[in-house]
């Protein structure tokens, strides 16, 4: 699967039972579809606008609650693009081991890959309300020949998909416990330490690609060092910004 800035990721089966609950309704499609043109022609700048007039009319909007499965993974890959929420991307190994692989947000467009009829490596499963536009290969594939704009664009995604992963894996091999966490807590910075927080701090061992147990242990730590403090049962807030520095990537990692 392909995506803009997503990457895959790593987390615990019973991920999708501890997403966070919201008593929010679900974003009204007549809210979003004017949305439609203005993201694509950011997601994919090189596109004309009759492409993008194209891909608007044929969109497939789909609205989901939390914890809603967008799409499956083994089936195959819509491209998407994310107008309304947050959803994570979910994997599950022949071993039955599940892993979070990244978390997309509003404007995100991925899954460059079901334009070859690719089938999908993750799950994604809506993290907050949330609303989706999805085209499938057929939608799409007229439009690439007809488009060397719009097919730039697709590629230029690919590329950044790919570098992204790159660094998450760079990122696995040579950081600790410690650092993992740093490095997954800077970068949702915005979303585990908003207010209310998007992301529950039950996501961070996913994310972080170690256990519960390591994770929890890293978490108390940085607690007990006053850099964050545990908030209910899935809380978390930030008390030392300039702690997380030490979790990002320096340029020399770059």
């Amino acid at each position: 699967m392909s995506a803009e800035r997503n990457d895959d990721v790593h987390a615990p089966a019973s991920m999708s039972a501890r997403l966070p609950s919201s008593s929010a309704s679900a974003p009204r499609t007549a809210d979003h579809h004017a949305l439609l043109p203005d993201l694509l022609a950011r997601a994919l700048p090189g596109a004309a606008p009759e492409s993008v007039n194209r891909l608007t009319a044929v969109a497939r909007l789909k609205t989901l609650g939390s914890g809603e499965l967008i799409f499956r993974q083994g089936e195959p890959i819509p491209l998407t693009l994310v107008l309304h929420g947050y959803g994570a991307f979910r994997r599950t190994t022949a071993h039955g081991r599940q892993l979070v692989f990244g978390v997309a947000k509003p404007g995100w467009l991925f899954g460059y890959s079901g334009i070859g009829g690719q089938l999908a490596s993750v799950d994604l499963v809506s993290v907050t309300p949330t609303m989706v536009g999805l085209w499938f290969g057929a939608d799409l594939r007229d439009l690439l020949v007809a488009d060397p704009g719009l097919a730039l664009s697709v590629i230029d995604g690919m590329g950044r998909y790919v570098v992204s992963i790159s660094d998450r894996l760079e990122g696995f091999i040579h950081q600790e416990a410690r650092g993992r966490v740093l490095r997954v807590l800077a970068e949702y910075a915005d979303l585990f330490f908003s207010e209310p927080p998007v992301l529950p701090r039950t996501l961070v061992s996913g994310l972080v690609g170690t256990s519960r147990e390591m994770t929890g242990r890293v978490l108390r730590a940085l607690e007990s060092e006053g850099v964050l403090a545990r908030v209910g049962r899935t809380g978390l807030r930030l008390l030392d910004p300039a702690a997380l520095e030490e979790g990002r990537p320096s340029r020399a990692d770059d």
